[in-house]
């Protein structure tokens, strides 16, 4: 019983022997990884295969339990299941089969290039290797490609100081900026230093250099732009000294021969650069005054002050800085000269541009006191303009002074037209009856308006734009405008009669609508007016005004006699007989100006002011009939 169990030692050889598998080791693989010599396999089908060799090796085994058992039945059914086995597990690797193939295949064109790649560079090496070793001239040699390195190996170990020296313009612009001037002029001292050292041999020290340079030229525009701006004079001789350090410098690079010319120009030309940044700040107007409003003459007395200041400010400290270290004083003096008379001729345009806007002589009188006072201090640096002045101030003042009276002309003129051609004679005579004469009181005094002018209010109006003409002149005396005024009065004077002779003509003329008896009669009672009244006393009051009293007091003579008669007049020649000869003596030449001009206007102010007083009251009754017509 026991041997029918037994398994025969042939099948178990079968089972473990490697010959069931006729493929090569490691041909056919599983998904376990295990080959198909007689190991065991843990595949889903490889398990089925198994499954199917045990039953049919049972199958022999119960015949050979049986008693007959063939050997070649046996084999038979081995290899049948070897052969099944194979074809499924190739069945199941195929794509691995391909992938191998492939990878191999790639491999094999890869080692195949390389092989190439090896024997190409193979031959480069030899060349490299003979040259290296035999041509130390070319720049692939061995000793050039060491020496370079040895360079580079010092430039590494040089790399802070190099990048000190790349950063040297940033670091000057910086100290630029900063108004750090001693540091920037140390940096451009320095750079000329590198150029007398490594100017030509490195071409990176060349453009340190010209942006060094290039810094150079912002350092003394910036400097020249700090004059542009209000500076005090320790301020002013910092820029000046630092811009004569920057030209030390740039003479320091000069190659000529005679330094002394070159440093020469040098300064002269710090020199006009200097007064021509102190020319834009003089003619720079401040902030703070542009938005304040105010008017024209607050405006020009502030122009003149602040003109005043600042030149007599710059010509200081430009004799401070430049005279004293002036190898040649003259020279320095005369570009001084230039630049105050160039100055002085800008501000008299300037004072001429502002003077034709005003139109008060009060106004007139601050701006010639603060003109004089700027020329009297402008006389302590030898460039007193005093004597330009009243070519700019008489015109101004004369023409204030005739404006008004002008206009009284042309007024009494239009008042004479309107009447004839209204027909009507009531404006032009008061219907009051005529006012006795004035008292005289005292021929060398200042003589009140004639009463009899109120008769004639057209006349008494022309009276009153005389005076006023004469109380602009009081506020603003001006010598040299005297006889111009005389002048002015003689044609104004002159107009007005061959005026109211026309007038009397034209109402003469027949056919005459309106009150022509009364139109008649007015113009030739207007024209014995002005010529017994008013001429006379016009002169007489321009005369007093100006402060010649022996010529006033001939005028008031023949006024007085006009008024009052010859008969009334013998009395009084004796009481003024004594004073004539005083009066004569005190007469005084147009020509001159002295302290006793003050008193006299001091004088002529009083009778100015009564007289404009008397004349408006008269004027005022003529606006009456003025404006009932």
């Amino acid at each position: 019983m026991k041997s029918s169990l037994r398994v025969p030692n042939f099948v178990v050889a079968f089972v473990s022997a490697p010959h069931c598998a006729k493929l090569e080791p490691g041909s056919v693989r599983t998904n376990s990884g295990v080959d198909t010599a007689g190991r065991i396999f843990h595949g889903s089908e490889t398990g089925i295969t198994l499954s199917r060799s045990r039953a049919s090796m049972g199958d022999i085994l119960l015949d050979t339990s049986g008693g007959g058992v063939d050997e070649r039945n046996v084999a038979k059914a081995a290899l049948d299941a070897a052969e099944e086995q194979l074809q499924s597990l190739c069945a199941s690797h195929a794509g691995t089969f391909v992938s191998v193939e492939r990878r191999g295949r790639a491999m094999e064109d890869a080692l195949q290039e390389l092989q190439a790649t090896i024997k190409r560079a193979e031959a480069q090496v030899v060349n490299a290797q003979q040259a290296l070793e035999q041509d130390d001239d070319k720049d692939t040699s061995l000793a050039v490609l060491s020496e370079k390195h040895r360079v580079r190996r010092r430039t590494l170990l040089q790399h802070s100081s190099l990048l000190e020296l790349l950063e040297l313009p940033s670091l000057m612009d910086a100290c630029v900026r900063s108004n750090l001037y001693e540091e920037a002029l140390s940096i451009a001292a320095f750079s000329n230093t590198l150029e007398r050292r490594h100017g030509d041999s490195n071409d990176v020290v060349k453009k340190v250099i010209l942006q060094i340079r290039s810094r150079q030229s912002d350092l003394r525009r910036h400097l020249l732009h700090r004059l542009k701006a209000p500076v005090t004079m320790p301020d002013c001789l910092e820029v000046v000294t630092a811009l004569r350090r920057l030209n030390s410098i740039d003479l320091e690079r000069q190659s000529e021969a005679n330094l002394e010319r070159v440093h020469a120009a040098m300064e002269l030309r710090l020199q006009v650069d200097f007064l021509e940044a102190r020319d834009t700040w003089l003619d720079s107007t401040p902030s703070f005054t542009t938005g304040r409003p105010s008017g024209a003459a607050e405006e020009l007395l502030d122009i003149i002050e602040r003109y005043r200041t600042r030149v007599f400010e710059v010509a200081t400290q430009f004799n401070a800085i430049f005279r004293q270290q002036s190898s040649k004083p003259e020279s320095t003096v005369s570009l001084l000269s230039l630049w105050t008379s160039r100055r002085i001729h800008s501000f008299l345009s300037l004072l001429s541009l502002h003077l034709a806007s005003m139109d008060d002589a009060a106004s007139l009188r601050d701006a010639l006191e603060a003109s004089v006072f700027f020329a009297s201090s402008m006389g302590r640096l030898g460039a007193d303009f005093t004597a330009q002045l009243p070519a700019l101030f008489e015109p101004k003042m004369h023409a204030l002074v005739v404006a008004p009276w002008k206009e009284g002309s042309h007024q009494l003129i239009e008042t004479l037209k309107i009447c004839a051609d209204a027909g009507i004679s009531s404006p032009l005579l008061s219907h009051d009856p005529e006012p006795v004469g004035s008292v005289l009181v005292g021929l060398t005094e200042p003589q009140p308006p004639p009463r009899v002018l109120m008769s004639v209010p057209p006349l008494a109006r022309f009276v009153n734009s005389i005076l006023t003409g004469l109380n602009e002149l009081r506020r603003c005396l001006l010598p040299g405008i005297f006889s111009r005024l005389r002048t002015s009065l003689d044609e104004l004077l002159q107009g007005i009669q061959v005026d109211l002779q026309a007038n009397e003509r034209s109402v003469l003329t027949p056919g005459l609508r309106g009150d022509a008896k009364g139109l008649r009669a007015a113009a030739e009672h207007l024209q014995s007016v002005f010529s017994r009244i008013v001429e006379p006393y016009a002169r007489g009051s321009l005369e007093a005004a100006l402060g010649y009293e022996a010529r006033a007091e001939h005028f008031h003579q023949i006024l007085y006699k006009n008024e009052r008669g010859p008969e009334l007049v013998t009395g009084v020649e004796g009481v003024t007989e004594e004073k004539n000869d005083s009066t004569e003596e005190s007469m005084i030449d147009p020509t001159e100006f002295d302290a006793s001009e003050d008193a006299k206007q001091t004088k002529t102010e009083g009778f100015l002011d009564r007289a404009e007083v008397e004349v408006a009251s008269l004027e005022g009754e003529a606006n009456v009939e003025v404006d009932d017509y």
